[in-house]
């Protein structure tokens, strides 16, 4: 997504005048936060969390915790991912376009996407929970963006952006560098603005008129977009030494085992939020392992992934084409599946098998469709 996966070429190279050297690394990091947000959802779909457009039960409670643990540990940090990269080629876009052009291939990239499912794809997806009654007001009930929620919170991202570049002046690039005080400051002003918002939020409140579903993290999503854009001016993601992903690995791994006991060791739903301590030592778990994780995986790849074959720069073409049509792939697999009576384990495994090269190789075909291409 540029727009997550992958919205569109343009903001994925950098700014103004020549595009400077693609990075190859934020490409296959991109793959890497596409595939998750698949199996994310047949996670989901397993969990026994009535969440997704296909839902069953667990078959042991064992198997529903495991993957209640992965949606935990996933959720806290690949979609706050998503947001830095896309906040991170969105002054490069602003600049070679000016705000007029911007927004005009935003709302082609982002708001077409969005419209044709919210107003076609996700209605569909929901046919089978049809309970009978008036066809017109079943329809209008399921309008939604469903999963391209986050493609309607990029959307209204960049329309903010442009419309503070066109308010102020063009700040000069700067390479002022990425100290380990400043990282400390963010995380810990992160958590404690994420603690505040989940006092009146907690996890797992939904907002239905906009369809986000993880309202508590916007602190983060907005936040890492923002940050985006200024490691995109200071040059930090060219410039991250090994000690800086060692550091955040180290980040990660101390908050998990700090932060994360005491967080859980109030309940099952006490660290939800409402104000309690357990919610307080939650935001700042996942605030500083989302940090630590992206730091870590950003010089990771840097260093040791910063080039494409054939394979990656097809499947880093077609991410966004995967992100928008994966929930008719994994819906369908898991109905095609129902009858299947395995344990839960088996059957996820199963279906993320079969379902990730199935989205992968179904986005070639889709974006070959006459006028797709220009979108997706």
């Amino acid at each position: 997504m540029t727009t997550g996966p992958h919205p569109a070429p343009p903001t994925l190279t950098g700014g103004g005048g020549a595009a400077p050297p693609r990075l190859w690394f934020i490409d296959n990091l991109r793959i890497l936060l596409t595939s998750l947000v698949v199996l994310h959802h047949v996670a989901v779909g397993y969990s026994g969390l009535p969440l997704w457009y296909y839902n069953e039960p667990p078959t042991s409670t064992a198997a529903g915790y495991a993957l209640s643990a992965f949606l935990m540990l996933n959720q806290s940090w690949f979609m706050g991912a998503f947001f830095l990269l896309s906040g991170y080629f969105t002054p490069g876009s602003y600049d070679r376009k000016g705000f007029g052009p911007f927004l005009r291939e935003r709302l082609v990239r982002l708001g077409i996407p969005l419209a044709v499912f919210s107003f076609v794809l996700n209605p569909l997806l929901l046919v089978p929970a049809f309970p009978g009654g008036s066809p017109l007001e079943f329809y209008l009930a399921t309008i939604g963006s469903g999963p391209l929620w986050f493609v309607l919170a990029l959307l209204v991202l960049d329309v903010c952006y442009a419309t503070v570049r066109r308010l102020t002046e063009r700040r000069p690039p700067s390479t002022r560098p990425l100290t380990p005080g400043a990282v400390a400051a963010f995380v810990v002003g992160l958590a404690l603005v994420t603690y505040a918002l989940r006092v009146v939020l907690p996890v797992g409140t939904g907002v239905p008129i906009i369809d986000f579903p993880t309202i508590s993290y916007l602190p983060q999503y907005v936040s890492f977009f923002v940050l985006g854009t200024v490691a995109y001016r200071r040059g930090w993601l060219r410039s991250m030494s090994g000690r800086t992903g060692w550091a955040g690995l180290a980040l990660a791994a101390g908050s998990t085992v700090v932060f994360l006991p005491l967080a859980l060791s109030g309940g099952l739903e006490a660290w939800l939020g409402g104000g309690t301590l357990s919610s307080l030592w939650y935001a700042l778990w996942d605030s500083s392992f989302a940090v630590g994780v992206v730091l870590a995986l950003l010089t990771f790849l840097h260093r040791r992934m910063d080039r494409q074959g054939p394979l990656r720069r097809y499947l880093s073409a077609h991410a966004f084409t995967v992100y928008v049509i994966h929930a008719f792939v994994v819906t369908a697999l898991g109905y095609a599946l129902s009858g299947l009576a395995w344990p839960t384990p088996a059957k996820a495994a199963l279906v993320a098998v079969v379902a990730l090269p199935a989205c992968f190789a179904l986005a070639g075909p889709v974006r070959r469709l006459p006028g797709v291409r220009r979108v997706l």
